[in-house]
């Protein structure tokens, strides 16, 4: 007969905290935008609001939640009257209470500081 280990953790020892992932400081943002997934031949764009944005990438909230992995193109009106379209892949989608979906993307190519300084 084969022995197995099996690893367990007390329930009374807390949770190891979760890693910073973020390269970069998110700035909080109050942009409207569109979504568009590159995949397929819907043209369908989809309204979102811009929650925060970093050089890094931008967390949106929409009524479609996107897989992970989906590339999206995000057409954003900026602070300061520039309008810009940005491509993202979805990082991960987060269901949110108010039945939107909060969706953490990654910028293909990252912004530079000029470009992040237009959109906040």
């Amino acid at each position: 007969m084969q022995s197995r280990t099996v690893l367990v953790q007390a329930m009374s020892q807390p949770a190891a905290p979760v890693a910073e992932r973020r390269g970069a400081a998110r700035h909080v943002a109050g942009l409207g935008a569109l979504a568009r997934p590159l995949e397929g031949q819907d043209s369908l764009w989809w309204g979102a609001q811009v929650r925060d944005i970093s050089a890094g990438g931008i967390g949106l909230s929409l009524c479609f939640p996107f897989r992970p992995g989906t590339l999206l193109a995000i057409d954003l009106q900026g602070g300061a009257g520039g309008s810009k379209t940005l491509l993202t892949r979805v990082a991960h989608v987060e269901d949110k209470a108010d039945g939107t979906w909060y969706l953490g993307c990654e910028f293909v190519k990252k912004l530079s500081d000029s470009e992040l300084e237009m959109m906040i």
